[in-house]
């Protein structure tokens, strides 16, 4: 402990339409810089400054990506945090941030605890949104799932930035099924490159159209200083689904609530009006998806 700080664990989710991503940009609205500001007017924290943000993700979206659970962290006084708690930590920010983000669970954690180093990031893709997806037979789908699984250098499926290393390794990889009908993938790894999922979807869309070969998919993974684009599928129909820690067990009651979600089916293909006004409803309900979620977490 410093200065009579405990170090604060708190899972919150949030919209992906309504923010510009994550992380903090100078003049844009971003969910680090909602929660910060947040924290600032109740006076858990100090404003951020050159020297760094106090408020700590554990895992960076971009715009139009849904988070169901994130985690952050922050160093608070520690008699604050003895004379709430949870309950009114929840209270006071969910009373302070806009309805579009929710924080739903808090607890302590060691002094020296790292948000970034999970164990497992899990995220949800609903391929029935993207046009190029024409549905797969679930042996057929599977197949395909696997081909990723595993360690792999992913060069091919990532946005070009500086990291020290593209290898990853998927830890599942899974077909998300509603009502026996494929209506999207569930993948789990330690840690994803930028747009690594998205790409990976479209990779999936190309398959289940057959714009790609199994074969071309294998060259993309086994040849990655060999340039091969797939794809990048939209962001709207990706959510952040679950982060696990080894220090804190807020991933656990996440697991604990299960709830319905109904999903619309969509209608022929070929009817562009009819599947313009299904994509907007199924926006719609990867929100819905997300607001039960929080309100089931907090409750």
């Amino acid at each position: 402990m410093v200065g009579g700080n405990c170090r604060l664990a708190f899972a919150f989710g949030h919209r992906g339409d309504t923010f510009h991503g994550s992380q903090v940009q100078p003049g844009l609205r971003t969910v680090q810089s909602s929660l910060q500001e947040a924290l600032y007017e109740l006076g858990f924290i100090k404003k951020a400054n050159a020297s760094g943000q106090p408020c700590i993700l554990s895992s960076r979206t971009d715009a139009g990506v849904h988070v169901r659970m994130n985690i952050a962290a922050i160093d608070i006084p520690e008699a604050v945090w003895d004379g709430m708690g949870e309950s009114g930590f929840l209270t006071a920010m969910n009373d302070q941030l806009d309805g579009d983000i929710a924080v739903w669970g808090a607890q302590k954690a060691g002094n020296n605890w790292n948000p970034r180093r999970a164990i497992s990031r899990t995220y949800r893709y609903r391929l029935e949104g993207c046009f190029d997806w024409r549905g797969a037979e679930k042996k057929q789908f599977c197949e395909w799932l696997n081909v990723f699984v595993g360690q792999h250098d992913f060069n091919n499926f990532r946005k070009v930035d500086e990291v020290p290393s593209t290898v990853r390794e998927i830890l599942s990889l899974k077909p998300w099924i509603e009502n026996e009908i494929i209506i999207g993938f569930e993948i789990q790894g330690r840690a994803f490159l930028w747009n690594m999922v998205r790409r990976i979807a479209a990779a999936l869309c190309g398959l289940s159209k057959g714009v790609f070969t199994i074969e071309k998919v294998l060259q993309a993974l086994n040849e990655p200083n060999v340039e091969h684009d797939l794809g990048l599928a939209v962001a709207d129909w990706l959510i952040l689904w679950e982060v696990e820690h080894e220090e804190i067990n807020l991933s656990q009651k996440a697991r604990v609530l299960i709830l319905e979600h109904p999903l619309s089916r969509p209608p022929n293909r070929y009817d562009n009006r009819a599947n313009d006004r299904w994509i907007e409803r199924a926006k719609l309900e990867q929100i819905m998806l997300c607001h039960s979620e929080w309100e089931g977490l907090i409750s």
